[in-house]
C-alpha cells in the first residue's frame, strides 16, 4: 500500500506540503506513525528540557520503548483486542514476575502454544520440542481446552520472556523475531529459538544478547 503524507490543511481543505512536511506524519493504511519531522521536533524538546546533558536521542528512543510498552499493556486489557495470547505474555507476564508466578502455577491455556507458533510463523511441532511436548498431544490438549502443566507453562513464559528481551534489544518485533528463528553458528547453526528448551541453552541466549547489546557481534 501507498505511504502519503498527512498535511494540515489550509482555509480552503486542502493539503499544503510545506505543512504536511513539517507536520512529520505519515500515514499508512490505518495506522500513523512519526516521521523524521516528529523526531527531530522531539530531539529539541528534550534538548531544552534536559540542562543535565543527556543524549536527546538515547532519551528519544527511551519514550518510544516506553510507549510501544503501553500500548501493549492497554492491548492486552481491552476486552476486544488480543488475538494472540502469546503476544499478550511477551509484553505484559514476561515482566511481571509476581503474574507469571501465579500463571505458571494454575498452567496457561494450551491453545498458547497455537498461538506461539503463529506469533513466530513457524510449525507447531517446533514450538512443542522447545516446550518438550508432542504434536499429538498438543492437539489434544487444545481440543479439550485444557491447561498445560507448570513444567510446560514454564517454558512458555521462559520463551516469551526471551522474546521481550530480543525485541528490546533490536527495538523492532520484527527484527527479534527473525533472529530468533534463523541459524546461527553462535549456536552451532541452530536457531536461537531451538536453544530455548532448556534453561543453559536460555542463558547462552541471554548472553549473546547482552552482547549485542553492548555492541558485540550478532
Amino acid at each position: 500500500m501507498a505511504t502519503k503524507r498527512l498535511g494540515v490543511l489550509g482555509k480552503k481543505g486542502a493539503e499544503t506540503p510545506d505543512t504536511a512536511a513539517s507536520a512529520g506524519t505519515f500515514v499508512t493504511g490505518k495506522s500513523t506513525r512519526p516521521g523524521p519531522g516528529r523526531d527531530r521536533a522531539t530531539a529539541e524538546n528534550l534538548r531544552a528540557s534536559n540542562p543535565a546533558g543527556a543524549d536527546p536521542g538515547m532519551l528519544t528512543k527511551a519514550m518510544h520503548r516506553a510507549e510501544a510498552v503501553r500500548t501493549r499493556l492497554e492491548r492486552t486489557a481491552s476486552p476486544d483486542i488480543g488475538e494472540n495470547a502469546f503476544a499478550d505474555l511477551v509484553g505484559t507476564l514476561s515482566s511481571d514476575l509476581s503474574k507469571a508466578i501465579h500463571a505458571i502455577r494454575n498452567g496457561f491455556p494450551a491453545s498458547m502454544l497455537k498461538d506461539a507458533s503463529a506469533y513466530f510463523d513457524v510449525p507447531a511441532n517446533r514450538i512443542g520440542a522447545i516446550v518438550r511436548l508432542p504434536e499429538t498431544a498438543v492437539a489434544t490438549l487444545v481440543k479439550r481446552g485444557a491447561n498445560l502443566d507448570a513444567s510446560v507453562s514454564e517454558r512458555i513464559w521462559r520463551l516469551a520472556d526471551l522474546t521481550n528481551m530480543a525485541e528490546d534489544v533490536f527495538e523492532d518485533e520484527a527484527a527479534a523475531k527473525l533472529w530468533l528463528t534463523t541459524p546461527n553458528r553462535t549456536f552451532l547453526n541452530l536457531a536461537p529459538l531451538d536453544y530455548l528448551d532448556t534453561e543453559p541453552g536460555a542463558m547462552s541466549v541471554r548472553q549473546v544478547l547482552n552482547a549485542i547489546a553492548t555492541g558485540g557481534a550478532a
